[in-house]
C-alpha cells in the first residue's frame, strides 16, 4: 500500500466500509500474528491479541487518527499491545531480557521477518495437499522419511520427491519475496 492508498483505505473504514476493513484484515492479519509472536512467543496468544486489535480498530475507527502510514500504525499498535500484555503479566525479567534482544534488531527487520514468515506460510498452504502433508510431517513434526512413508503408506522415495518439490517452491517464493523487498 502506498500513502495515498493508506489514506483512502482508512477513510473508507472510518465511514464504516466493511469491505475495506475486511481487505485490510486479510492483508495484514497473518503477518501481524507472526510479528506479535516475536514478542509473545505464543502463536495462539498472538492471534488473539491481533484479533482484539482489529476489533478495537473497528470499534474506535472514528476516534483514531493516523499520522504515519497505515502499515506503520498497525505494526506499532500490535507491538504496543504485546508489550502491554507482557507488562500486565508482570514478566519483568523476561520482558526486559526479551526487549533488550529485540532492540538489537530494528523494528523494520521485525516487520520483514513477520512478512517473510507470512509469505512462507502462504506458500506452504498453496502446495498440493499430499505434498503439504509430507512437508509438514518432515519439517514441523521432525519425522524421518521412513516414518512418513510408513505413516502415509507411501514409499520413502515418494516422500523424498514430495519434500524436494516443496523446498523448490519455497525457495522460489522466498527468492521472489526478496527481489520485491529490495526493489522498493
Amino acid at each position: 500500500m502506498d500513502a495515498l492508498s493508506d489514506v483512502k483505505t482508512f477513510e473508507s473504514i472510518r465511514q464504516g466500509d466493511e469491505i475495506a476493513y475486511s481487505n485490510l484484515f486479510d492483508q495484514y492479519y497473518t503477518a501481524l500474528c507472526y510479528f506479535a509472536d516475536k514478542y509473545l512467543n505464543d502463536m495462539d496468544l498472538s492471534r488473539s491479541l491481533v484479533q482484539g486489535f482489529f476489533v478495537d480498530l473497528w470499534d474506535k475507527k472514528t476516534q483514531i487518527s493516523i499520522d504515519s502510514s497505515l502499515k506503520s500504525y498497525l505494526y506499532f499498535s500490535v507491538k504496543n499491545r504485546a508489550i502491554d500484555y507482557l507488562r500486565k503479566r508482570k514478566k519483568t525479567v523476561p520482558l526486559t531480557e526479551h526487549l533488550f534482544d529485540e532492540q538489537q534488531v530494528s523494528f523494520d527487520d521485525l516487520i520483514e521477518k513477520a512478512e517473510l514468515a507470512d509469505n512462507i506460510n502462504n506458500c506452504i498452504n498453496q502446495l498440493p495437499k499430499k505434498c503439504r502433508e509430507v512437508f509438514l510431517l518432515s519439517r514441523s513434526q521432525g519425522l524421518k522419511y521412513s516414518e512418513i512413508a510408513e505413516k502415509l503408506d507411501i514409499s520413502p522415495k515418494t516422500v523424498e520427491m514430495q519434500v524436494s518439490i516443496a523446498l523448490k517452491r519455497l525457495r522460489k517464493s522466498i527468492f521472489i519475496f526478496f527481489i520485491l523487498l529490495f526493489s522498493l
